[in-house]
């Protein structure tokens, strides 16, 4: 009986979080928990591109459309084929791109562009 009613009030939670906009929907259809780019660079971010440290392939573009100065994204990042640290390319509205080396992207839920074009995150170890 417990277990029926934890597992009813999980369902509303869910519902209510969904309905609420707090849970956000993956932009993209890989797998994983999604990742927040919140943009407090001051210029428009146009893509987003993951490569494993050292390879340089990049993923397509994971945000689906440029991301203004002051908003935030959450994209699905394919954490489930991601093994170790990560590279992140950022591309800008005004041209260029910078580039985020030796992440550990599996431990990043949110990261932040500051005005500086630095990351700013921070690490969540899960299962510890």
């Amino acid at each position: 009986m417990r277990r029926k009613i934890f597992i009813l009030l999980a369902a509303a939670l869910i519902s209510a979080f969904m309905a609420a906009g707090t849970l956000y929907a993956a932009e993209c259809s890989e797998g994983g928990a999604p990742l927040e780019i919140v943009n407090k660079s001051g210029r428009e971010i146009t893509g987003l591109f993951l490569s494993q440290t050292g390879r340089e392939s990049w993923s397509p573009n994971r945000l689906s459309g440029p991301l203004a100065a002051g908003a935030s994204a959450s994209c699905d990042i394919g954490r489930d084929r991601i093994l170790g640290l990560s590279d992140l390319k950022l591309t800008l509205k005004e041209g260029g791109e910078i580039i985020w080396r030796r992440l550990p992207i599996l431990e990043i839920f949110s990261i932040t562009a500051d005005d500086k074009l630095e990351p700013r995150y921070e690490r969540i170890k899960l299962g510890s």
